[in-house]
């Protein structure tokens, strides 16, 4: 199935079940919609310029969810003459409350670009753009550590990829929180081909120190992020970047 019927599909089948669950008491909705001065994921850069986003997820009592989130981008992963692209992120996770501070989550997410299907190379080889990732997310308070891996070879990656997380966030006076968060990657280059080149087994990814403000009962919620670049799986320097956000949570 091409990704552009295959994310179609698979949203159809998450807002069917969106509707359906509006009518179940153990159930809910939340979404959220916002803007970035600039998308920026685990280092790289998706759109250096004014980013839209949003998202749905349907959460189930027994801690089921799935879920949808979205993304304007400044380039098409698989059309050079583009300068505009989306991505859609689909995902189904579970997890659970263990006590009142200890909590985990497991989720599989697909990474699908719109108007995208492969990279090939002058030789020969071919690699999907879609990604896929499984993870693992255990929190303690306000402190989230979490483990993403790579499932499949794909035009930025190898299957085996891991991204490893750590993110805490302290509430501060007014509404206010301070979040932090440091992310590096162990890279596979046993699935080195011409498309995906790896010279570096781990790096540092990225680091963020923000401020981020919530307006009481309005649902807004204003960040700014500074963002420390590392390095990726060639070794070049990532750029550092300031972000500012504005969401609104429903």
């Amino acid at each position: 199935m091409k990704p552009i019927v295959q994310y179609k599909v698979i949203l159809a089948l998450l807002f069917s079940t969106f509707s359906y669950s509006t009518f179940a008491a153990e159930s809910e909705i939340s979404g959220n919609v916002g803007v970035v001065s600039k998308y920026i994921y685990r280092g790289g850069v998706e759109s250096n310029d004014l980013a839209a986003q949003g998202g749905l997820e349907y959460a189930h009592q027994s801690g089921m969810r799935v879920g949808y989130w979205g993304s304007t981008l400044d380039y098409n992963p698989g059309r050079e003459e583009k300068a505009t692209g989306f991505e859609h992120n689909l995902y189904i996770a579970y997890g659970q409350q263990l006590t009142t501070n200890w909590s985990y989550r497991l989720q599989s997410m697909a990474y699908i670009y719109h108007d995208a299907n492969k990279v090939s190379a002058e030789q020969g080889d071919q690699r999907d753009i879609t990604t896929y990732d499984v993870s693992a997310n255990v929190i303690y308070k306000n402190l989230n550590l979490s483990a993403a891996v790579i499932v499949a070879d794909a035009a930025t990656s190898n299957a085996g990829d891991t991204y490893l997380g750590a993110a805490y966030s302290h509430p501060l006076v007014n509404d206010f929180s301070l979040n932090t968060s440091i992310g590096a990657t162990a890279y596979n280059s046993s699935r080195d081909d011409q498309i995906v080149t790896t010279t570096k087994d781990f790096v540092l990814s990225d680091a963020r120190l923000g401020l981020s403000k919530q307006f009481a009962n309005t649902g807004l919620l204003a960040s700014v992020d500074y963002i420390y670049g590392g390095k990726n799986r060639i070794g070049e320097d990532l750029k550092d970047h300031v972000v500012f956000g504005l969401n609104y949570q429903f």
